[in-house]
Parts: structure tokens; C-alpha cells; sequence
């Protein structure tokens, strides 16, 4: 074998470990948020023997569970939990009802994604934090829409939430999406977009001061740097996004891949890469020499507000590579100089790690 040819199979190997598949259950929902950006399906049905025949042929290593409210379909859960017994999954749930479904997620290791959005008008109609809440791996997604957008009172209403359910909390913020004239309303402004920018900015520098000063992670901003820092190390080529990538696919319940499964057209096949570089070319040309296509992937694709999230985008992602660059220089120069003071002094007590 070719060293070319031998390189080409250890990279997809590598894909192969790491690949992760989102699986749309359906548009079942027992809560009617008013800024909803998912549209139904008239074909929707259970798990198909053929996908479920498909995933055990090619495992993923993550597998992600959606909706609608996926805790409607546990019974679908659990034929790809059984089918899969080495994969590792997380749900994305409002919560209702979660408390009688704990131990058997808890049983398979689930990391549980709560949506919260911590805002003074509850647009959802559901609270998910009213007792403690006994389990180990929870995160919190909270949509910022035009109404909720200031950070500071949403990790107010947090540190309010951690009293009462027993744990800390770190936001994970997720910008809502204008896919249909029901949810523009809530539609995020160019106002809006700035005052996030300049928010999201804040919370990086203060959790970055923190650690340098202090050697702490403060779990209030620890989502959003770990957001950004995860986008900083996606490295997407030109087509692939977000949503859909080489490592992230997107599937419904019988298994047809989408690049976006709010919106589920464009049914994507083994040419997917070219099929969403074409989408993209439509939607916004401009993405084929932006410098930070990498961290983004052409926002959402689907948005019907995507010029404003694109601007967004192009200022938060090359805001934040020289950010996190500076902050790489500052970790060094200070491991280098508490290691010069350890040399010239071992007895010192410093310890230079």
C-alpha cells in the first residue's frame, strides 16, 4: 500500500471514530414555545429496521436524540440504545416528565440538554428547575431571541435556579433561527447581534482573568468559552457546516440525511458535500473566501435572517481567534516565568506547573 493510499484510510478511520449522528424522532411536542423554529413532517413513523440495520453496520461513537420532544419517543430511543451498546448519547429534551426516565438514562450514561432560558417573560410555558434535580451529566441550552438577550439577567435567573435544584449551572446560549413568519417576531435585530458580540466578550474575558489569576474555570462563562473553542477547533472545509459535516450527520427516523433537520428539504446523498457547497453558493456566495469559514460553516443555512447572522458570525469568530491566540501567549509567558523562578530558587516552594 501507497503511503497516500495508507494516509487516505487512516484519516477515514479517524472520521469513522469520531462520527456522530443526530437523529430527528419527530415534531411530537407537549409544549408550543411561541418562537419555535421546527416545521412537522406528514410521513413521521417509528425507527425503520433498515436505518436501525444501517447504524449497527456502521456505528457512530455519538448519537444524539431530537424532536419535537424526544422524551415522546423513548420507546425509539431504546431500539437504538440496544442497538448501539457502544455508543455514547445525549438528549435534547424540555424536560417534562424527565423524572420518571432518569434511571434508565442514568443506566446508559445519557448527557441530558435542558432547555431553559432563563428570561423575565416565560415564552415556553414549562419550568424544568422547580426541585432538585438528582443527575450527574446536564447541560442547559438557552435561546436568545429579541426580548431575552441580556446575559448577566439570564445568569441571575441561574444562580436563583442552582438553589433550588441542588447544582451549578453553566449557559450554553443557542441564537434563535427565523425559519417561518410565526417566529420573526422574536427575530434577533442588528441591535440585538451587537449587544450579544459585546456581551460574548465580556463573559470570554472574565472567564479567561479568572483562570490566569487564579488558576479557576468559572462555571457562569464557561459554556461560551467552550462553544467558541470548539468552533475554533472545527476546522470545516468549504460546504460543510455546523449541522451537517463530515463528522456530524443529520438523520430523521428512516434514516434520510438533511443538512438541517429544523427545516428537513434538501435530502442529502453520498455527494452531500457538493449538494450543501451548492446551497451555500445560493445563499451566500460570499462564504467561499470568508477567513472564518473554518469556525462557522456558513451560520444557519436555512435562516431567513442569514445576512445578519453571517455579519454576526464574521465578527465573533476573528474577535475571538486573536483573543484565545493572546491568551496562549499569556499561558506561556507565565508558565516561563514562575519556571524561571523555580530554577533560580527549587526551595522556594513554587511549584512551576
Amino acid at each position: 500500500m501507497n503511503k497516500i493510499r495508507r494516509k487516505n484510510l487512516v484519516n477515514q478511520l479517524n472520521l469513522q471514530e469520531k462520527r456522530k449522528v443526530t437523529i430527528y424522532l419527530g415534531s411530537k411536542c407537549n409544549l408550543s414555545c411561541a418562537y419555535c423554529h421546527r416545521e412537522p413532517s406528514g410521513d413521521e413513523s417509528s425507527i425503520s429496521p433498515e436505518f436501525l440495520k444501517e447504524l449497527q453496520e456502521n456505528p457512530p461513537m455519538e448519537v444524539k436524540f431530537m424532536g419535537g420532544e424526544p422524551l415522546l419517543y423513548v420507546n425509539e430511543i431504546k431500539k437504538v440504545v440496544e442497538a448501539l451498546p457502544n455508543a455514547r448519547f445525549s438528549i435534547s429534551t424540555n424536560g417534562m416528565g424527565i423524572e420518571k426516565h432518569l434511571d434508565y438514562f442514568r443506566k446508559h450514561d445519557f448527557l441530558i440538554c435542558i432547555s431553559y432560558d432563563g428570561a423575565e417573560k416565560d415564552l415556553r410555558g414549562f419550568d424544568p428547575f422547580t426541585a432538585l434535580f438528582d443527575y450527574p451529566n446536564l447541560a442547559v441550552s438557552t435561546t436568545l431571541y429579541h426580548g431575552n438577550t441580556d446575559l448577566d439577567s439570564i445568569l441571575k435567573k441561574f444562580r436563583e435556579k442552582e438553589k433550588i435544584i441542588g447544582r451549578r449551572l453553566s449557559l450554553f446560549p443557542h441564537l434563535i433561527h427565523v425559519t417561518n413568519e410565526e417566529n420573526r417576531k422574536f427575530a434577533l435585530t442588528e441591535e440585538d447581534y451587537d449587544s450579544i458580540f459585546s456581551q460574548y466578550k465580556t463573559c470570554v474575558r472574565r472567564y479567561l482573568s479568572s483562570y490566569l489569576r487564579f488558576g479557576i474555570e468559572d462555571l457562569r462563562y464557561q459554556g461560551i468559552f467552550m462553544m467558541l473553542v470548539r468552533r475554533l477547533d472545527a476546522h470545516y472545509s468549504y460546504g460543510e457546516t455546523y449541522c451537517s459535516n463530515a463528522l456530524l450527520e443529520k438523520r430523521d427516523w428512516k434514516g434520510r440525511r438533511y443538512p438541517c433537520l429544523y427545516i428537513r428539504q434538501d435530502e442529502l446523498g453520498e455527494d452531500w458535500l457538493q449538494k450543501q457547497q451548492a446551497l451555500i453558493d445560493d445563499i451566500c456566495p460570499g462564504c467561499r473566501n470568508c477567513p472564518v469559514y473554518d469556525m462557522c460553516g456558513s451560520a444557519c443555512i436555512v435562516s431567513k435572517k442569514h445576512s445578519l447572522e453571517c455579519a454576526f458570525y464574521k465578527k465573533l469568530y476573528a474577535w475571538f481567534k486573536q483573543e484565545h491566540k493572546n491568551f496562549l501567549e499569556e499561558v506561556k509567558n507565565s508558565y516561563e516565568f514562575h519556571l524561571h523562578l523555580y530554577e533560580r530558587n527549587p526551595s522556594s516552594g513554587l511549584d512551576p506547573i
